[in-house]
């Protein structure tokens, strides 16, 4: 895809702004200073809600209301009085809609941006770091939340994109669920996570899309956005959709989108999957095995209840790379190459369930206990196919079971949806333990949860 380059002269610009503000009164108190300009690059103006343009330099104030535009080569980079960062790439436009922060009261704070066209980094300072749930960019087509981050968006009429160079964001299609008017991520069904643990990806939505959708991105990480400009957000290897996934989709040379409600599987065609680092040495307690475990599940927060067996994400990150994931919970593998392969030979192995955690979230969004009372695993390696079966139970929904079947990729990592339910999950490159997640439908709400295999 080209990059986004929409031309706009300066001075036609500054004239329809001047002539749109002419309607609008001056306010009659100025806001208070939320952030200063740090550097400009070329021609660039700030809108004020009294209409009148202003040509911004090093040292110029921003407030509440101001509107950011950059003419064709302009460039600005602002520090808010939180210690965030926002940089403008040219012909874009950037609005500052609300910025209240108060040090002796972070929780309290509440940001919101909106990026009418072109492209931004933020890098999130005190208020969000604080403050995550008050804290939105809104595009004309989605909704961003962070989890304390650093990210990039390019945004159109017809398609929003984005990167995230560290933390996590949360994109959210405008619908039931997600207001333009709200803070915050939205946590509505169609939310899909992005994490920089994630690695290569990025996160689009576009306006004939139910739902954003990760893919790979075929460029180098960028510090300010131009990857975005370079980057192709349709690759060759297009994203199959889980449920056309076949036997046939195997090998590096397809790629492989699991649209779970609000998480993805791992590209194999993954750019910055990189080698994973060995884990510490001569840190373990006398007696420990040496050999840390293959595969591990992480969490964004903290434990749901006693049931829940993953880890802090720090801890379960350090010597793996992230395969699969969702809004909860990233499972990490120990990966020894930049394009992990099962090897040849296991044959058709059936796994024991190791360990497991389950939970019902009603349509009203109440989280109650539930439980995996049984489950079977078998994957043959060879012919790249995989089945289970998972026996849940709730007291809203009694006994349920869950079904799924499907193709194997030859890095491990599978994925199975149908109308009601879906199964996304890795297997360790030895062959010998297998993780996945889960998602069924029932009693008019959701029965979620991760699991862990071994032989």
């Amino acid at each position: 895809m080209k990059p986004l380059s929409i031309r706009i002269p300066l001075a036609p610009l500054a004239l329809a702004a001047a002539l749109v503000g002419a309607s609008v009164p001056a306010r009659a108190v100025v806001a208070a200073e939320v952030g200063e300009v740090t550097l400009t690059i070329g021609q660039a103006m700030n809108i004020p809600a009294s209409g009148v343009p202003v040509a911004l330099q090093r040292g110029s104030k921003i407030h509440p209301g101001d509107r950011i535009e950059t003419a064709d080569g302009g460039h600005v980079h602002i520090r808010f009085v939180d210690g965030a960062m926002v940089s403008v790439r040219p012909t874009s436009r950037l609005v500052v809609e609300e910025y209240q922060f108060n040090p002796s009261q972070v929780a309290q704070s509440s940001v919101k941006f909106r990026l009418e066209k072109g492209v931004t980094r933020a890098i999130s300072g005190a208020a969000a770091e604080g403050a995550r749930e008050r804290f939105r960019l809104n595009t004309p087509l989605v909704a961003i939340g962070v989890k304390g981050t650093d990210f990039v968006v390019r945004t159109a009429a017809d398609q929003t994109v984005a990167v995230v160079n560290q933390g996590a964001i949360v994109m959210a299609p405008f619908g039931d669920g997600c207001a333009r008017q709200g803070f915050g991520p939205c946590g509505s069904s169609s939310a899909r996570l992005l994490s920089a643990d994630m690695g290569g990806m990025l996160v689009e939505f576009r306006n004939n899309l139910a739902q954003p959708e990760l893919r790979p991105f075929n460029g180098v990480r960028s510090t300010e956005g131009t990857m975005l400009a370079g980057a192709d957000t349709r690759p060759a290897n297009e994203a199959v959709p889980a449920r056309e996934v076949k036997t046939a989709a195997r090998g590096g040379d397809e790629v492989v989108t699991a649209a779970l409600v609000q998480g993805v599987v791992r590209s194999a065609t993954d750019a910055f999957a990189g080698a994973a680092v060995p884990p510490p040495t001569g840190l373990l307690p006398a007696g420990t095995d040496p050999q840390p475990s293959q595969l591990a599940w992480g969490r964004w927060g903290a434990a749901l209840d006693s049931s829940d067996f993953a880890l802090a994400r720090t801890v379960a990150r350090d010597g793996r790379v992230a395969t699969v994931g969702d809004s909860d919970y990233v499972l990490y593998r120990i990966e020894a190459s930049k394009s992990p392969a099962l090897p040849t030979g296991l044959g058709n192995v059936s796994f024991a369930l190791d360990q497991s955690h389950a939970r019902f979230t009603s349509a009203a969004g109440q989280v109650q206990a539930a439980a995996v009372q049984s489950g079977s695993l078998a994957i043959d390696f060879n012919s790249r196919l995989f089945s289970t079966a998972l026996g849940l139970s709730s007291a809203a929904t009694g006994v349920v079971t869950l079904q799924a079947a499907g193709a194997v990729r030859d890095d491990g990592l599978f994925v199975s949806r149908t109308a009601n339910g879906v199964v996304a999950g890795a297997a360790a490159l030895d062959g010998k333990s297998v993780g996945y997640l889960f998602e069924k439908a029932a009693a008019g709400g959701t029965l979620s949860g991760i699991t862990l295999w071994a032989r």
